[in-house]
């Protein structure tokens, strides 16, 4: 191939590689949730009416940065390291605040216990995060395999950026199960008028929250809203979508309701994690969803 058709090559390629870049969203949630249209009631920002969330795998978008990961043996959590295309650390003052967090660190158990936690790294002299797992978390946790899925609104760019990566905790003898902590079993929840979950259709889940001791749940503000939600497969399949509610005026009550719009993923078991703030004290609840073809 002579030097000019080479360079006609390399200007083709950069202009293919501009043109995908611009036509990515430009805020986070333009990118997790199609169609951005924030509805802000008495302080607490909500979804659009037709917005919806997305099942993205971090792996099949190929953003040019990686997630590593490694964990404490002594089970209490671990740190990691966030890389750009050439291997060096994406540091604090490349991330932008989004949803009131430089960085959103999902951690999906996949042996040793069914769980899911929603963590927020903290930066490092050195160029990694630190993370923590709750205390009683930890007081449960026998250790085990977790797929880990990080988001982060890169400032320069103003792109959001999605990895994904595995971390292992090694196993020890125990008699409990994460799902014993106080962080699932003060919750429950379940789906109200459940639509027909059917791959790639776009549903809204209608998520009843009610107290195991049968208080009233009291909603509080979690990173700009009044809860979270995200929807991941059961059956190893990589990927995740995270909700945030959609406004019904159901969210008070003793058992409030929380609506969250998302476009399903294939068809299989999965699990929607609730994730809440109540009175104060942060909960997650488990609803097992089957999406048919």
């Amino acid at each position: 191939m002579d030097a000019r058709r080479q360079v006609l090559w390399i200007t083709a390629a950069a202009a293919a590689g501009f043109l995908l870049l611009r036509s990515l969203p430009d805020t986070h949630c333009a990118f997790l949730h199609a169609d951005h249209q924030p509805v802000v009631v008495e302080g607490v920002e909500f979804c659009g009416e037709n917005e919806e969330a997305n099942f993205y795998d971090p792996a099949a978008l190929r953003f040019p940065f990686s997630l590593k990961v490694e964990t404490r043996r002594d089970l209490s959590g671990g740190s990691l390291r966030l890389l750009d295309e050439e291997g060096r650390d994406v540091l604090p003052h490349d991330l932008a605040i989004s949803h009131t967090r430089q960085l959103h660190l999902h951690l999906v158990q996949r042996t040793g216990g069914h769980a899911y936690l929603h963590l927020h790294p903290v930066a490092q002299a050195d160029g990694s995060w630190r993370f923590d797992l709750p205390a009683d978390f930890v007081a449960k946790f026998a250790g085990g395999r977790f797929d880990v899925y990080a988001d982060f609104l890169h400032a320069r760019s103003r792109r959001t950026i999605l990895l994904s990566a595995q971390a292992e905790w090694p196993m020890i003898q125990a008699a409990f199960s994460p799902s014993d902590s106080t962080l699932y079993r003060n919750l429950r929840a379940t789906l109200v008028e459940p639509e027909p979950l059917r791959a790639g259709r776009s549903v809204t889940l209608r998520v009843r929250l009610a107290r195991a001791d049968g208080q009233a749940v009291n909603l509080g503000k979690l990173m700009g809203a009044l809860g979270h939600a995200v929807l991941v497969s059961d059956e190893g399949a990589q990927g995740y979508a995270h909700m945030h509610p959609t406004w019904t005026g159901r969210e008070r009550g003793q058992a409030p309701e929380l609506a969250f719009r998302v476009r399903l993923p294939a068809a299989g078991r999965h699990t929607l994690w609730v994730h809440v703030d109540d009175a104060g004290a942060e909960r997650y609840a488990p609803i097992p969803l089957v999406v048919s073809e």
